[in-house]
């Protein structure tokens, strides 16, 4: 199995685990997370688009190869979302720590993604 399919795996199956924790758990569910009805009910809808989201990777990664092109798509929305995370800090201050890695995170994954992709043999360089 290609490392680009584990990749999109693993992504799939976190994303659409840490939705369904948030849709259940609200804002318990994170660490720094403020309490008020308005952000619990705020990160309870998104928890379900963000189980959504990560079933997009599953299904990039399903086929015989993985969907190299939908696979950048996905990568490049987590990079927006990091860029989003950029914007917090640069309005509102650092939020808590816990959100650094999850900015390394999405900043990174358009990265790895063609990182993958190009050691992967079966592969054209387009992709």
């Amino acid at each position: 199995m290609s490392a680009l399919r584990n990749l999109g795996r693993l992504t799939g199956w976190t994303c659409a685990a840490i939705g369904g924790v948030q849709l259940l758990g609200g804002t318990r569910a994170e660490p720094g997370m403020g309490a008020d009805a308005t952000v619990d009910s705020h990160v309870r809808f998104m928890g379900p688009v963000f189980a959504g989201y990560g079933l997009g990777w599953l299904d990039a990664a399903s086929g015989p190869e993985p969907d190299l092109g939908r696979m950048r798509v996905l990568a490049g929305l987590m990079a927006l979302g990091g860029v989003g995370r950029l914007a917090t800090r640069a309005t509102l201050g650092r939020p808590h720590r816990f959100h650094d890695a999850l900015l390394a995170i999405e900043l990174a994954a358009p990265v790895v993604v063609e990182v993958l992709a190009r050691r992967d043999p079966a592969r054209t360089p387009t992709g």
